[in-house]
């Protein structure tokens, strides 16, 4: 592959996923690095030691500028998110309007969440450079 990947654990539900997709596949990873957060790996990668497979939504925003996101085109891995909340409370108007934002977000542009997120980071390094 020519780079030193940077993955979370072996028990981390990102990197089962991983796992899982590249089973039937003839070559495996070789995690270089292995880190409890993704927040480490970001870290790592941010210093040039290697590369790292994380969910879209992790992409960082400041202070890592010099981090670009590349999506995966094969295998393409999902995952369901859901959101929990007790059946009885009632939400603050905070609450409330965060969990229709991500309800409307997720239905609505789920296919391009990814898409956005890269291109916010290009934005973001062009300006920088």
């Amino acid at each position: 592959m020519g780079y030193k990947m940077i993955g979370v654990r072996s028990s981390s539900g990102n990197r089962l996923l991983i796992e899982q997709q590249l089973a039937d596949k003839p070559w495996k990873l070789d995690w270089f690095y292995e880190v409890r957060h993704l927040s480490t790996s970001l870290g790592l990668v941010e210093a040039g030691l290697g590369i790292s497979a994380l969910p879209g939504l992790a992409m960082p925003h400041a202070p890592y500028s010099s981090i670009i996101g590349i999506p995966l085109v094969e295998p393409v891995i999902r995952r369901t998110l859901g959101i929990i909340r007790r059946k009885d409370a009632v939400l603050s108007p905070a609450a409330e309007r965060f969990f229709s934002l991500l309800i409307n977000l997720w239905t609505d542009d789920k296919d391009n969440l990814w898409t956005n997120i890269v291109e916010r980071q290009r934005h973001a390094l062009q300006e920088i450079s």
